[in-house]
């Protein structure tokens, strides 16, 4: 290649612009994870079982806010915050972000989480998220379509679908990964198979609610 078109070639830069819901994605430390299995296994006859209130179809989901101390509160106000900043809203300078419940699911083999949205009794807007604290080492054998896989798979739904954009994302998740999109995604959990390990996660709800509003209360 001559020195001219490489040159060329390095002025050509890419930035891609998104429509529509915005997912956010953080790898979160050890140290954090740790904490938060550490309390809820040494706690967790506390919790209240939180089951009647959500869309699972999984016997373990538990009500945890008790168990978060300020340190791992602050930690997920930060993040709601950085997603505020990064998705471009103008209600990140007149509205404020107000933590709301968190649960955590232990889900098992056969266990699923059908498609849903978050919603909440305070605000219609608000963000929802999805903690990993633990994975199985495999969620078994597909029965069909090895090579596009779902079992214990995350998936999003959203938007149009046509040749040129997807309205679905499926993700494979690892311990650490922490997801923070809008109350309004819809998303789902597919059961997975062969293994007694759990998979869990702590879901949390985040409400956007207009600032004359808190200073009422």
């Amino acid at each position: 290649m001559s020195e001219e078109k490489q040159n060329k070639n390095e002025q050509v830069k890419v930035e891609q612009l998104t429509l529509g819901e915005i997912i956010l994605r953080f790898k979160m430390p050890d140290n954090f994870i740790d904490a938060i299995n550490k309390v809820f296994e040494e706690k967790e006859i506390t919790t209240v079982d939180w089951s009647t209130q959500l869309a699972g179809k999984i016997k373990s989901e538990k009500l945890v806010n008790h168990l978060l101390d300020d340190n791992i509160k602050g930690t997920f106000q930060m993040c709601f915050q950085e997603y505020m900043k990064r998705c471009g809203s103008v209600l990140w300078k007149t509205h404020l972000l107000s933590l709301d419940n968190a649960w955590i699911n232990d889900m098992y083999a056969g266990e699923y989480n059908p498609c849903h949205f978050h919603a909440s009794k305070n605000s219609l807007v608000g963000l929802s998220s999805v903690l990993f604290l633990k994975t199985p080492d495999s969620y078994g054998k597909e029965i069909v379509n090895h090579d596009s896989p779902s079992n214990g798979h995350l998936e999003f739904i959203g938007g149009a679908q046509h040749s040129l954009s997807m309205s679905q994302i499926r993700l494979s998740p690892k311990v650490g990964d922490f997801f923070i999109f809008p109350y309004t995604l819809v998303h789902g959990v597919y059961p997975f198979y062969g293994t007694d390990q759990v998979r869990r996660t702590l879901s949390y709800n985040c409400d956007i609610l207009p600032k004359v509003m808190v200073k009422a209360k």
